[in-house]
């Protein structure tokens, strides 16, 4: 990749990521989903079902610290359990709720109503192929992260 190429890709990053903010803050559509946050620890639930902090620390590649004021918060908001495993008694295990699947079920349906609206016009090739190397994007974040 050239000089160039590589600062063409980090604005675009850049301001990808700073207008998909701005949309979820100022989207009716997304008005009362969840905050990116606890999406993704919630995500990672239902994908992988009751889990501890590190656990969902390591998936997020976040601080446990920062993922357990997360888990604070959507405890209060009654997304999660927190209990105790009876296994080990020092590590707490993380459990989406019935209103956390319902949140997450709502937030995944306005999110994709969004895109929807806003790649409606693409070509169902253009689509696949964005998607694909937003995931290729990820997955080299992802490893870098984990180094």
């Amino acid at each position: 990749m050239t000089d160039d190429d590589a600062r063409d890709v980090e604005l675009q990053v850049a301001l990808l990521l700073r207008l998909a903010d701005h949309n979820r803050r100022s989207n009716p559509t997304l008005d009362g989903t969840l905050e990116r946050s606890a999406y993704l620890a919630l995500r990672h639930l239902a994908a992988n079902g009751p889990s501890g902090i590190n656990d969902i620390a390591d998936h997020l590649r976040l601080d446990a610290s920062t993922v357990t004021r997360q888990v604070l918060a959507m405890e209060s908001a009654g997304l999660v359990t927190r209990e105790r495993d009876e296994h080990d008694g020092r590590r707490a295990v993380i459990t989406a709720t019935p209103d956390g699947h319902t949140a997450l079920a709502a937030t995944r349906a306005a999110r994709a109503t969004v895109y929807g609206e806003l790649l409606a016009e693409w070509p169902s090739a253009d689509r696949r192929q964005l998607a694909a190397l937003l995931e290729r994007l990820n997955d080299a974040l992802d490893s870098r992260a984990r180094r």
